[in-house]
């Protein structure tokens, strides 16, 4: 692993939250290094309306907009000051404001050359800012394929993403069709695949610990699923499920984000044998899935979803479970494990396969996947990508790297 840089990473979102991949990278390198998570800036007019409405006061512009969440790691709040206008020149102003501030919480914490990540198409501006030693792009989706698919949109995007793509020192995706598409625009492109948090689910499915109270009284057998509910789901799957197995109940754990899909959410919710359980603490989930019966990936077959590399399979894989998923790219690579079904007709009859699964080989070899795909191991392979580029780079003098 790294030891003794200072790395800063531009996340999309608060820290606080339902956990990805960039929480559980950022909470390993700070084993060794020193890490400070940059939390999104907000909006001008969500901001104008919070202070119409009494929401910010002055104690929270004067508090310390940098907090530490454990040792070596720390996140930065952006100052409700400085929003993003999207106008011009209100937003120079408010962005050399926004870069003073976070540089001078970098100087107050010695920082001088960091390893900076940047994380959406939209963080262009992010460089050059903090004499960042390498500039590292780290790509988890297809973010062309975002919100409602309008073209002028996704063109925007892909525009942006081209320029990132072409300034920045490394690229990391997590799927080869992301290697694919990302890798013609920067010959330093690499394939580092999501994780899991093995030994956390090690310790719970080795426990005699019973399932949390909210879904071990649910009449058998439970049918699940873990992550964000939004409109990557195919909820028209999901109520399949449920309408044609109503013996089954179908419990659903994690955010919602319904944007896209507030109707069809609406009606799967309602159905009496789907249990909506909510947002679970990262220790809690794995004692979720222990509780699942048949675990699922019912991602609507897509751009977005052909580009994924989803946590929650490695998540299943580590519980030993049956799993069952629609046929996006990269269930495919765990295909011996796996069910990957190509109609809804298909998706039921594999749930009742998994559920009357009789190979005790299964559990254990579904868990020897998930040991060599630790997040542990992801760092590793992120640590060398940067010391071999660190060194390549030092090796060529006048070579740009910010």
């Amino acid at each position: 692993m790294l030891v003794g840089y200072d790395l800063v990473y531009f996340g999309p979102e608060r820290w606080a939250g339902l956990w990805r991949n960039r929480h559980q990278l950022m909470t390993i390198f700070a084993r060794r290094n020193r890490v400070l998570y940059v939390e999104p800036r907000a909006y001008l007019r969500p901001t104008l309306r919070r202070w119409q409405r009494g929401e910010i006061k002055w104690a929270e512009l004067r508090r310390s907009r940098l907090a530490q969440v454990r040792e070596n790691l720390y996140v930065y709040c952006p100052s409700p000051l400085t929003p993003i206008s999207g106008r011009s020149p209100l937003q120079e102003v408010l962005d050399l404001a926004d870069r003073w501030m976070l540089w001078r919480t970098m100087h107050s914490l010695g920082w001088r050359a960091p390893v900076v990540w940047l994380s959406r198409p939209t963080m262009f501006n992010r460089m050059g800012q903090f004499n960042a030693a390498l500039t590292i792009y780290h790509v988890v989706d297809e973010y062309t394929a975002y919100g409602d698919g309008n073209l002028a949109s996704r063109e925007l995007i892909r525009e942006q993403e081209q320029r990132l793509l072409q300034r920045v020192d490394l690229v990391i995706v997590v799927s080869e069709n992301l290697l694919r598409s990302k890798r013609p625009l920067n010959q330093h492109t690499y394939l580092v695949p999501n994780g899991v948090d093995y030994s956390r689910y090690a310790k719970v499915m080795d426990s005699d610990a019973p399932p949390p109270a909210d879904i071990v009284h649910l009449p058998r057998p439970v049918i699940g699923y873990s992550g964000l509910i939004a409109a990557r789901l195919d909820m028209a799957l999901l109520r399949e499920i449920a309408l044609s197995r109503p013996e089954w109940s179908l419990v659903l754990i994690g955010a919602v984000d319904d944007r896209y899909c507030a109707a069809e959410w609406l009606t799967l919710r309602q159905m009496p044998n789907v249990h909506c359980l909510g947002i679970k603490e990262v220790d809690l989930v794995p004692r979720y899935i222990k509780a699942f019966d048949v675990c699922l990936v019912p991602y609507t077959l897509s751009e977005r979803a052909d580009n994924a590399s989803p946590l929650k399979l490695y998540d299943y894989l580590a519980a030993g479970k049956p799993i069952v998923t629609t046929a996006f790219a990269a269930a495919d690579a765990f295909r011996e494990v796996v069910r990957i079904a190509d109609s809804n007709e298909a998706f039921i009859r594999h749930i009742e396969a998994a559920l009357s699964e009789k190979d005790d080989d299964l559990p254990a070899k579904r868990r020897r996947i998930a040991a060599d795909n630790t997040w542990e191991r992801r760092v590793e392979q992120l640590s060398d990508i940067i010391q071999s580029h660190w060194v390549a780079s030092r090796n060529q003098p006048g070579r740009r790297t910010q």
